[in-house]
Order: structure tokens, then C-alpha cells, then sequence
């Protein structure tokens, strides 16, 4: 059975380098290619999103074991979790948008295209409510007053 988990959580510290983004994604990207889960991580002044989608136990274990006991973050709150039929980004072991490309705001940014694509297909078709979710938070995060 496919599920998808949606949280968010909170730096710590505030504001984690490039150094530090390059470890988090190294090891989150060669743990989930082993676990064969996909997803997705937004990071924000501060403040992480993440999509993970895959087998139940492994998502789950995923999400607990390391997830949940990693010191450079706080405030973990599980926004969603259901059931998918189809994975959404079933070509990322972890894509990653950061800072850099939410403020850009330039259309050339991989990142963000295909997260507009995403966007303009959550209108013609259905998606499975996490992606949504995190499309929803993603766009809310770019038109942000403070950038």
C-alpha cells in the first residue's frame, strides 16, 4: 500500500547552511533510493515542508526513526497522511527547492517550473490531497510579504 506524508517543522538552527543542506540531502537521498521512497523538501526562511511517499512501513519508519529524531529541527507537526494510488514524484528520491529558488521567482529555476507545472495540474486534475497540500504551501511561501 502507497502512502504519502506531509509535515513541517522548524530549523534549529534558524538558518541551516549550504554545507549542512548538502549533508541532509546526500544521506536523505541514498536512505530513501534503499527504501524506495520518493518525495519532495521545501525549505524556507527557517522552516522545512516535506512530501514523502511510499510503502507504508517504510514511509512510516522513514518518518519516525529519522525524521522524527533529528536534532536540526523542532516543532514536527504530521500535517497529512493517506493513502495514494500513484506517486507524485516518483522521479526524486528527495528533490529539494530552497530559499534561493523560491525567492528568485525566475521561471528558469527547474525547481520552481516544475512546481508551477504541479500547480496548473492540480487545477485540471485531481492529486492526492498531500500534494496539494504541499503545492498549497509552497505557493503561499512564494508570495510571501517578507521576501
Amino acid at each position: 500500500m502507497l502512502v504519502e506524508i506531509l509535515y513541517c517543522s522548524v530549523s534549529v538552527p534558524s538558518q541551516l547552511t549550504n554545507a549542512d543542506f548538502d549533508h541532509i540531502l546526500a544521506t536523505a537521498r541514498r536512505r530513501n533510493v534503499s527504501e524506495n521512497i520518493t518525495g519532495m523538501l521545501l525549505y524556507y526562511r527557517g522552516e522545512f515542508v516535506q512530501i514523502l511517499e511510499g510503502e507504508k512501513t517504510s514511509v512510516e519508519n522513514i518518518y519516525q526513526k529519522f525524521i522524527g529524531s533529528d536534532l536540526r529541527h523542532t516543532a514536527l507537526n504530521k500535517v497529512h497522511q493517506n493513502t495514494i494510488s500513484y506517486r507524485s514524484f516518483s522521479e526524486w528520491s528527495m528533490g529539494f527547492v530552497g530559499a534561493a529558488e523560491i525567492e528568485s521567482h525566475m521561471p528558469s529555476s527547474v525547481m520552481g517550473v516544475v512546481m508551477n507545472m504541479l500547480t496548473e495540474e492540480a487545477k485540471s486534475k485531481r492529486l492526492s490531497l498531500g500534494l496539494n497540500a504541499f503545492i498549497s504551501i509552497y505557493n503561499q511561501m512564494r508570495k510571501s510579504p517578507y521576501m
